[in-house]
């Protein structure tokens, strides 16, 4: 039997297998660098801290409340989860909040009750979940809630209450921070078509047809005033044709019919259209935060017309959108504040 050699020898092997180890090294400090990003760092250097949510936690005797969400900061796309829970003895009765009286700032898109558990500690834990929804951005205030609770052996003892804590929730815009200083760039005219024999043709034959209706219209005119009649054309202003439009809608007798929702949809894209017939404003293709944003800067409006606008559109997303029950009252003033603004802004004669 022939033994293996305990080496076998190339000349500069030993500084090539060096030399490509060191290689395999760096190769794998660069991937694992690659693999685990920088974390993510504020303006001031310092590492972000990752939102938490907000968990705030109230006791009474045998009973605690525990009000959760998953985060404290959203953007305006997003949706907010908000959780109540209740942990009592199982010797008790317990009545959560009220659904949706406390919270109109949000939109309420779903809530959920759930069935009574049993904990570890063998008490009793009962929640009910929100799926909020914003529409403007800024600062929204979740008010106290509510929760009751007595003992069962006494159903006609007296309630004891314990009350949550307001807390706020910081909804941020979509927009780029510098969108306020951006003005609302005018309706853009209309571009030329392409040159062709085709577009000639048409033009001439368009051109010769105008040019004879004028010299119709100017024989009827001359023969008019000779008969002392004038011929007058009128063409009819902005704010004309809103209140030509709110006249139609009252005649609709929506709010007798119980059809708010669709009687704010209207009033809303009346206004729309008068501000974009009237000012040259691509109202109805804006969002009401962009329209908000974007006449800060722009001249048409003093300072009282754009708070009267604000609060009209705001009131009218509220209805549309948050699920919001106006009462007779606030629909007179949202009414009134439409016509008020136009006969504020109307063409003068």
């Amino acid at each position: 039997m022939i033994p293996y050699p305990d080496t076998f020898k190339i000349p500069g092997a030993t500084h090539e297998r060096f030399a490509f180890g060191i290689f395999l090294i760096l190769l794998s400090a660069v991937w694992l660098s690659a693999c685990n990003p920088p974390e993510e760092k504020n303006k001031t250097g310092q590492i972000k801290d990752k939102d938490a949510g907000i968990h705030k936690t109230f006791e009474r005797g045998p009973v605690s409340v525990h009000l959760d969400t998953e985060k404290a900061e959203i953007t305006i796309a997003d949706r907010l989860n908000l959780t109540v829970s209740v942990i009592f003895d199982e010797d008790y009765d317990v009545e959560l909040p009220g659904l949706g009286e406390k919270l109109e700032q949000f939109g309420i898109v779903d809530y959920h009750t759930s069935q009574p558990e049993l904990t570890d500690d063998h008490r009793s834990k009962i929640s009910r979940s929100y799926v909020l929804e914003p529409f403007l951005s800024g600062d929204y205030k979740i008010p106290p809630m509510k929760v009751r609770f007595r003992e069962k052996k006494d159903p006609k003892g007296t309630w004891h209450e314990i009350e949550t804590e307001e807390i706020t929730v910081h909804v941020t815009s979509l927009l780029p921070e510098n969108f306020a200083q951006m003005a609302i760039h005018d309706i853009k005219p209309p571009e030329d078509l392409p040159q062709s024999y085709a577009l000639w043709f048409w033009t001439g034959g368009i051109a010769l047809l105008l040019l004879i209706s004028g010299v119709v219209v100017f024989l009827v005119i001359r023969k008019r005033k000779q008969n002392g009649t004038d011929l007058l054309i009128m063409k009819i202003p902005a704010h004309q044709q809103a209140f030509d439009e709110l006249n139609a809608l009252v005649s609709e007798n929506l709010v007798e019919k119980g059809n708010i929702k669709e009687f704010y949809h209207k009033i809303s894209d009346i206004l729309r259209r008068y501000i974009e017939n009237r000012f040259h404003i691509r109202a109805s293709e804006l969002t009401t935060e962009e329209f908000l944003a974007g006449i800060k800067v722009r001249n048409e409006f003093d300072t009282a017309h754009k708070l009267l606008l604000k609060n009209f559109l705001t009131h009218c997303d509220l209805v549309k959108f948050a699920r919001h029950q106006p009462q007779r009252e606030d629909i007179q003033k949202t009414f009134d504040a439409c016509k008020d603004f136009i006969l504020g802004t109307q063409e003068k004669e």
